[in-house]
């Protein structure tokens, strides 16, 4: 606020509604020659959730497994699809007098059709009927409305709304904001917000639903075992899981060079004492989806792997509970053979559905428990779905066993898409993954596994 208005005095040209609108409109206007910038509404929200949080100990959905994941996924889909993202803040979203944690999302594009492309992807993976996207223009139909309401409380706001007798808006960084596509708000309700809280600013924009791209639904995240893999970390008192960070080709080269160099040493203290707690936390979790009504069988069917791509896989565990795994001695007369003298080759004693407990070969665990806790987030077989399972993972086991789990996940994918036979120069010199359409490149069903040992990379702080 203006100190002369403070005082009393005349609100200056810049504080005043129509200098904020020109001020805003200057910034977009500038913002417009790199691309267009466009604002985007998007939760990954949906009824089971507000039951499973009843169980959760975290005081705050943003603090949950299910947003961290949300918000991983919406920046490595903004990347997939040429975006960039400029501002991004958590959003109280409210729908006829509900509320849902949301988040409020800028992003600039080469052109609109990517933002709606991003959205349709967003709005398929989390099962929303619709995106809500737009873009400032003082020639749209469509309008933003826009409230400061400060720290008010949601429940609050939602009052307004319905004293103002509209169904929907969203609160962040302290203001109400209501989209309207067409005509605009009646004047009763603008009346009402402005009798609440002040001046309502308005500004014209183009605002588009984007409907879901159905073919993303495959790819759901399994919400209730996210909270059993979140509620294990707090058990355990493990830290809360960080977004992953932003892995390069050249990172995946690294990765398989160091684990295709590196000596097998299971007699390694550092080693021995990874595998050890990891083997462990592998037990306890294969325990606690059995507990929670997960099935695990050994696959015995006539193709070699139980399911052919991981959306067959998704559906057996969130449909039927029930989770196939490629048993370890049928992968001993292969490349990715298990030496005997590996840690995995250990036995542990897991619990069956009947209550009974039984001694397994580590190996055979471990591989139940990674699709399952891992991949039920949605991520796929291929490169970086598997980076993408290997964090999350990751993100539920002591600091302790990241060296085991980096050996069995990161480091072996990495070595199967980014290894020797998957490298090639660039005109420039440098080493880089091939792509199709180069000499020699390798369809990703038909790469090599990678040799299963155990190895110590020099620096290991900076690939675990």
């Amino acid at each position: 606020m203006c100190r002369s208005l403070e005082q009393g005095g005349r609100r200056c040209p810049r504080c005043s509604p129509e200098g904020r609108r020109l001020s805003r409109a200057q910034a977009r206007a500038a913002a417009a020659a790199d691309g267009i910038r466009t604002f985007i509404g998007v939760t990954p929200y949906r009824p089971e959730s507000a039951e499973l949080m009843r169980l959760s100990s975290r005081p705050s959905y943003y603090d949950t497994d299910e947003w961290a994941e949300f918000d991983e996924t919406i920046h490595a889909a903004a990347e997939r699809h040429n975006l960039e993202l400029v501002h991004e803040a958590p959003a109280d979203g409210l729908w006829q007098g509900d509320t849902e944690p949301a988040g409020a999302y800028e992003v600039r594009a080469e052109n609109f059709d990517d933002v709606k492309a991003w959205a349709a992807e967003i709005a398929g993976r989390y099962d929303q009927d619709s995106v809500m996207v737009g873009y400032y223009d003082e020639s749209a139909d469509g309008r933003v409305y826009s409230v400061a309401v400060g720290d008010a409380p949601t429940s609050a706001v939602l009052r307004t709304l319905r004293q103002a007798g509209l169904d929907g808006g969203r609160v962040t960084d302290g203001r109400l904001e209501i989209a309207s596509p067409g005509a605009p708000l009646p004047a009763e309700a603008q009346r009402v917000l402005a009798a609440r809280y002040g001046g309502v600013d308005v500004d014209r924009a183009h605002i588009e639903f984007v409907e879901k791209d159905d073919s993303h639904l495959a790819h759901t995240p399994i919400k209730a075992i996210q909270m059993l893999r979140q509620n294990y970390c707090d058990q355990h008192g493990i830290p809360p899981r960080q977004r992953i960070p932003h892995l390069t080709s050249a990172d995946d080269i690294a990765a398989a060079r160091v684990y295709e160099q590196g000596e097998h040493q299971p007699d390694h203290p550092k080693i021995q004492r990874s595998y050890r707690v990891f083997r462990q936390h592998v037990a306890q979790q294969w325990d606690m989806l059995t507990a929670a009504g997960y099935r695990f069988e050994p696959w015995h069917g006539e193709t070699e792997q139980p399911y052919p791509n991981s959306a067959e896989m998704l559906s057996d565990l969130r449909d039927h509970k029930r989770l196939y795994y490629f048993r370890t001695e049928v992968s001993q007369d292969s490349e990715g053979a298990l030496p005997p003298d590996h840690p995995m080759a250990k036995p542990v004693t897991v619990t069956m559905p009947d209550g009974s407990r039984r001694r397994m070969v580590a190996n055979d665990v471990f591989r139940a428990v990674h699709d399952a806790i891992a991949h039920s987030e949605g991520h796929q077989f291929g490169p970086y779905g598997e980076k993408r399972a290997w964090w999350t993972h990751r993100s539920s086991l002591p600091s302790e066993a990241r060296l085991a789990l980096w050996n069995e996940t990161r480091a072996q994918n990495a070595w199967t898409n980014a290894g020797p036979h998957m490298q090639t120069r660039s005109a420039d010199g440098s080493v880089r993954v091939k792509r199709r359409g180069d000499v020699d490149y390798i369809p990703q069903v038909e790469r090599p596994y990678a040799q299963q040992k155990c190895v110590l990379p020099p620096n290991a702080e900076a690939f675990i």
